[in-house]
């Protein structure tokens, strides 16, 4: 059965392997360049955001029935503006379908004050329709239909070069490459397996991870020292403090947003790596148990991080140091984990400063965060989203500890008001913010909490905890609708202690940018939202302008990774909304691998560790966390490092996973 799972693990990481590989080939022969720095090498080129192509002027209409543009008069026009740094291009395209009848459009040029630079003058058609500009910047176009007509603008794109190639093409070829790629690796296994028969020729297997294991076994030791003399009770209060201390670290370095100087992120990294070998120490009980490095989630989390630090000694990052920090830090503290008699104690101090951050926020909210009807709130962050993410995340400690709480023989109130009171209050507050994201992994973890209730035998205490906690949370739903949302909409301006974050918009905006400026608009409540937007039938109206951020960030794939975020929508740096895009964005297509099997195994275990025979304490958590990581990172960017609490969470639960999974296949 190991073999076999061997063999499977090992196939299906070639293969993904394969998959990138061949694309990677194929995108290089379709464009006739070899680049590894951009593969997709046609030059620099910008979309016009789509929603753009939806709006209406005087003449120029809209029919959002049809779905078409319809011109019922002569000489209708539509400006359409280059939202983007660059504004020297080459070549315009205009791709138009369900044309009623050929006519001739006039396409004026603008410059910066609005101005007519030129025009470009041509009979349009369905399909694409290729424009060549003169020198100089265009800050906008201005399409002058001169007839009377209907039709629809599919996509206006700017380019630095003529795309020489069809994507009809792209299917054959990389089936062509794929066959090659699997070819090779057969023969490659075939040498292989023929060199074994000979006789001395056997591959010996990889020692050097135990050899790094020893260097994190006397680093603990040494370290373990310092804190011999401490209690119990003042290590777990040590813990609690370094958790809190780690958890206010990221939380300040999302709201700066790196705009420190590099010295000064540096140290808040060094800062950071501090407080987790800190807890390490406190944790360290010197038993020599050790974590199966060769289990597939613990390798693929290693080499991740090895790939990481490769990625960053080529290519310099803002976010730096990120390998360095998970493999010279969080493996320790992983192994000091390990090495617990009693490992829910570690979860128990985690827990904690995460709720102590919570209700510190709550305060925050209630004394300097007014609510401002018609604003999605933001809470303790600059964004609803951030603020949501970080709500859902919280979430998983609560559900947690209220499970753990409907087991025990005896709950004192005063810990079932707690978790009660925190369930309630975050979603109220994830109600105000409308985040649809959230809001589902919200919803998710629920199902996840429920779910895990029905297999196990309930005792008589279980069913008498049920009670008390539904008549609890009655009583907290009551008091967060009526005097909660009081308060926050009144108590900042009766003590006069208000703030305002700089960059918030106080009225509800709509516009350009869709991903960010209606970001901060509210509907009537998140139920609509929804609704809204599945009803919608539109792609980027579904995903609110993030799949034109994909494009941009797919086309820009390379091998080593990139400096920074990419410019997208409005002039402006933006992250990739996607944690799987946002990794290879940084550190290169190939990272891929290992972080696609890492979330495999994390979400496998995860769900044995819950319906399994040996069950440990606090053991949803880790099914929460990584459910909560993969559903928010599917819209949003939970993958880059030392900005968000969901991404010390996750890589927290991941440790919790490898303690329980020290022989499992290998």
């Amino acid at each position: 059965m190991r073999r076999a799972n061997i063999g499977i693990l090992t196939f299906n990481i070639f293969l993904l392997i394969g998959i990138i590989f061949s694309g990677i080939v194929t995108v290089m022969y379709l464009t006739g360049s070899i680049n590894l720095q951009c593969f997709y090498d046609v030059g620099e080129l910008y979309d016009i955001p789509n929603s753009n192509y939806r709006t209406s002027e005087e003449f120029w209409i809209y029919n959002f029935t049809s779905e078409k543009i319809e011109i019922e008069t002569e000489n209708a026009s539509h400006v359409f503006l280059i939202e983007n740094s660059r504004k020297d291009w080459n070549y315009v395209y205009l791709e138009v379908a369900d044309l009623s009848k050929s006519n001739w459009w006039d396409i004026e040029f603008l410059d910066q004050n609005s101005q007519v630079k030129y025009t470009v003058s041509l009979p349009i058609q369905d399909g694409r329709n290729i424009l060549k500009l003169q020198e100089g910047e265009v800050y906008a176009i201005r399409i002058i239909v001169r007839e009377p007509s209907s039709f629809v603008i599919k996509k206006i794109q700017f380019r630095e070069k003529l795309q020489n190639f069809e994507w009809k093409d792209a299917p054959k070829t990389f089936v062509m490459v794929m066959i090659l790629y699997l070819l090779a690796i057969l023969l490659l296994r075939g040498l292989v397996c023929f060199y074994r028969a000979l006789g001395d020729t056997s591959i010996k297997k990889s020692v050097w991870i135990v050899e790094i294991q020893k260097v994190y076994e006397y680093l603990l030791d040494r370290g373990g020292e310092v804190f011999q003399g401490f209690s119990e009770k003042g290590k777990a209060l040590l813990r609690r403090i370094f958790f809190l201390i780690s958890v206010f670290i990221i939380y300040f370095m999302m709201m700066k947003g790196w705009n420190w100087k590099i010295l000064i992120q540096r140290r808040q990294v060094i800062f950071l790596g501090i407080c987790f070998l800190f807890v390490a120490f406190l944790s360290w009980e010197y038993k020599r148990k050790t974590i199966n490095w060769k289990n597939p989630l613990v390798y693929s989390w290693f080499v991740l991080w090895i790939m990481t630090i490769i990625s960053d000694f080529i290519v310099e990052k803002r976010v730096q140091n990120v390998g360095i920090l998970m493999l010279a830090t969080m493996a320790p503290l992983y192994m000091a984990w390990n090495s617990m008699k009693k490992p829910e104690k570690f979860l128990e101090d985690f827990f904690a400063a995460l709720r102590w951050s919570y209700w510190i926020g709550c305060i925050f909210c209630i004394f300097c965060r007014v609510y401002v009807p018609g604003i999605r709130y933001s809470g303790i962050y600059k964004n609803p989203n951030i603020f949501a993410r970080y709500l859902a995340t919280v979430n998983i400690i609560f559900l947690t500890c209220l499970d753990e709480n409907l087991r025990k023989e005896k709950v004192k109130y005063p810990m079932l008001v707690e978790n009660i009171l925190g369930l309630a209050s975050i979603w109220g507050f994830l109600y105000l913010t409308e985040s649809i994201t959230s809001l589902i992994a919200y919803i998710l973890q629920w199902v996840v909490f429920i779910w895990k209730q029905f297999p196990n035998e309930k005792k008589r205490a279980y069913w008498k905890n049920l009670k008390k906690m539904v008549l609890v949370f009655l009583c907290c739903i009551v008091f967060m609708v009526v005097p909660g949302k009081w308060c926050l909409t009144n108590v900042p301006q009766l003590f006069g202690t208000s703030v305002v974050f700089s960059g918030d918009f106080g009225q509800p905006v709509t516009g350009k940018m869709s991903l960010t400026l209606t970001s901060f608009a509210a509907t009537t409540g998140i139920t609509q939202r929804l609704v809204q937007k599945i009803t919608s039938g539109e792609w980027d109206f579904l995903f609110t302008g993030r799949d034109e951020v994909w494009k941009i960030y797919i086309r820009q794939w390379n091998l080593f990774g990139h400096e920074r975020y990419l410019e997208c929508i409005g002039e402006k740096e933006m992250h990739a909304h996607n944690a799987l895009l946002q990794m290879m964005h940084y550190y290169g297509v190939f990272i891929a691998v290992p972080f696609l099997v890492m979330l495999y195994y994390n979400l496998k275990y995860s769900i044995q560790m819950i319906f399994g025979k040996n069950q440990m304490k606090m053991e949803l958590f880790f099914l929460l966390a990584v459910v909560n990581y993969i559903v928010q990172g599917l819209t949003e960017d939970v993958a880059t490092p030392y900005f968000y609490i969901t991404w010390l969470t996750y890589y927290i639960a991941i440790g919790g996973v490898f303690c329980q999974f020290k022989n499992t296949e290998t």
